[in-house]
């Protein structure tokens, strides 16, 4: 299996066709307001009216939504033809299936767990969207903010989930240089990165290239299919 490759955080038509050429799986928009990377629905719209494929395998287009409510999150879909819907709140598993398309639910974990008791309440929580049909993302826990942040958590964890036969997206402090060592801990379905591919706030070209490499040329053994 060929790990997958998410761009998020993109706000700019050159950002997402240069994301497309270098065959990113997923690209990812932030509807979440008063967040540094936040589009507005219209540039949002004009950007994916204007994007040409040109011979590219196409990627998902994912809108990140943090406790919107459900109408809210359903009519940005509709609106803009979404593929899937990544919700990074305190959503519930039957808000998720309310949901008009597939949803990525994120969990945010702390940068450590300490105890079994700890893992243990991750593994339950995760086990609990998994059954109700959801793809999860695990991301970093930081106070107030709902992902983006360029921090890490502890691997493990993730590896954890992996063993259990969890599939699940690696985000949080992602980059180009801890990428390689990242999936070989964690063992991910795919990678998501937004900070870990910008150079002074800006999405750095080079960066995303080689992200999205290093994802496409790692291979996992069949049986974590």
């Amino acid at each position: 299996m060929v790990i997958k490759a998410k761009i998020c955080g993109l706000q700019k038509l050159e950002d997402v066709l240069t994301a497309i050429r270098y065959e990113a799986d997923f690209i990812g928009f932030v509807f979440v307001p008063n967040r540094k990377r936040t589009i507005d629905i219209t540039m949002a719209s004009d950007i994916i009216g204007q994007l040409k494929i040109d011979g590219h395998r196409r990627p998902e287009i994912v809108g990140l939504f943090a406790d919107q409510s459900l109408k809210e999150v359903n009519e940005y879909v509709k609106f803009l033809n979404l593929d899937k819907a990544q919700l990074c709140g305190n959503e519930s598993p039957e808000f998720c299936s309310s949901v008009s398309v597939p949803v990525i639910k994120a969990i945010h974990l702390p940068e450590t767990i300490p105890t079994n008791k700890g893992i243990n309440q991750i593994i339950d929580k995760v086990s609990c969207y998994v059954n109700n049909g959801q793809l999860i993302l695990l991301d970093r826990q930081v106070d107030n903010s709902y992902g983006g942040t360029g921090k890490s958590f502890d691997w493990s964890i993730a590896s954890t989930l992996s063993e259990k036969g969890y599939e699940f997206i690696l985000a949080g402090g992602l980059t180009p240089l801890n990428l390689g060592q990242a999936i070989s801990t964690a063992l991910p379905w795919a990678v998501d990165v937004s900070s870990g591919v910008e150079t002074s706030g800006k999405k750095d070209f080079d960066k995303m290239h080689t992200f999205i490499s290093i994802a496409h040329a790692t291979k996992l053994m069949d049986d974590k299919n």
